[in-house]
């Protein structure tokens, strides 16, 4: 009987160890996606291709990419979250290039590595729409917005 006691008591304490890792990975993440000084070679290059961009906009496409990484995160493990915005998928494939801090990126804001992959390789074309579905339904969520009646585009859908 002490034995039973004494295993549940220390699943128990497992559980609450497993809870409270979970929760600081989830911090640490947060804060890491929140607080990245992304390369300023991303900037250079979106204005390169969009040169008619202010200062303003190219702030508003980096806070984009942001948003898009806090989206996956999110999202989880093997979901695929889709990008949907022509300019903020332009500063993701810059920041790619940037290899050895977009893989240190990856594995400390996301826990694994992003790869791209363009929709046209997704195994099915309803794969690729279940991304689009869930970067709108988590970009809605995350800015209070009503997926069903939105009143405005979330930030990384600009």
């Amino acid at each position: 009987m002490h034995i039973i006691l004494l295993a549940g008591g220390v699943a128990f304490l497992l559980f609450i160890a497993a809870v409270i890792y979970n929760r600081n990975v989830k911090r640490y993440r947060e804060k890491m996606i929140r607080t990245y000084a992304f390369p300023e070679g991303i900037k250079a290059k979106v204005h390169k291709v969009y040169p008619h961009l202010s200062e303003d906009d190219l702030d508003g496409v980096m806070r984009g990419l942001r948003e898009y990484f806090h989206v996956i995160n999110i999202a989880g493990k093997n979901r695929v979250v889709a990008m949907p915005s022509q300019v903020i998928d332009v500063a993701w494939h810059e920041f790619i290039l940037f290899t050895k801090e977009y893989a240190y990126f990856c594995k400390q804001a996301l826990g694994r590595f992003i790869h791209h992959t363009p929709a046209e390789a997704m195994e099915s074309p309803t794969g690729a729409q279940a991304g689009i579905k869930r970067a709108w339904r988590i970009a809605c969520f995350r800015e209070n917005i009503n997926p069903l009646s939105p009143a405005k585009l979330p930030l990384f859908l600009l």
